[in-house]
């Protein structure tokens, strides 16, 4: 066998290796299973897609009347694939209008809006006026660490409230999403969670 087909040969394997992954990084992503969005029209609209060719979130959210002030409530379930024996529960209810002023006020709260707020155009104050909010190519930073964790399944429940002035809650928001956080191959591994610190010089 000539030198020549001992090269063609060898590049075609390269080929293959990278076709396949194997020259490409180990990391911990989550896939969509299944999405159900639901809002009042009467306050608001919004959408959510996820990409898991190339990860990241385009949210967009369209208000349609001054919305006094909101409460935040996310449930959420972690199954370990491997043993689902253990398994995590997690709920939280938040005032929406509390997080933004928290967020001019200190100093990780400014790093972290600073951080969305490069994705796109974001609520900023109550109560939120009418108009049209987005965050496009949305992605947290990512690190390669994490493949070293368990891979699981997820379920997240997440509804919105609006308060009105007499602090009466009416649903405005209700969100279903079940999918799983699996080690993957990839060769599009986004910058870690140490790119998220603020630039010297």
């Amino acid at each position: 066998m000539s030198v020549y087909t001992l090269l063609y040969l060898a590049q075609i394997l390269l080929a293959i290796l990278y076709s396949h992954g194997a020259l490409a990084e180990k990391m911990m992503r989550p896939k969509i299973k299944d999405m159900k969005l639901w809002s009042d029209e009467k306050f608001l609209s919004h959408k959510l897609t996820y990409d898991h060719a190339d990860p990241h979130l385009n949210f967009t959210l369209d208000v349609h009347q001054d919305v006094s002030d909101v409460d935040l409530h996310f449930d959420t379930r972690i199954i370990n694939k491997l043993d689902p024996f253990y398994t995590s529960t997690f709920n939280i209810t938040l005032n929406l209008c509390r997080i933004l002023n928290y967020s001019t006020k200190s100093p990780v709260g400014r790093f972290v809006y600073t951080f969305i707020k490069e994705y796109g155009n974001i609520i900023e104050s109550c109560p939120i006026p009418k108009g049209s909010y987005a965050i496009t190519k949305f992605w947290y930073p990512e690190d390669p660490t994490t493949a070293m964790l368990p891979e699981i399944d997820f379920e997240v429940n997440f509804a919105a409230y609006h308060l009105d002035a007499s602090k009466k809650r009416n649903l405005i928001i209700n969100d279903h999403i079940t999918g799983e956080f699996t080690v993957q191959d990839v060769n599009n591994l986004k910058p870690g969670i140490f790119a998220m610190l603020p630039k010297v010089g």
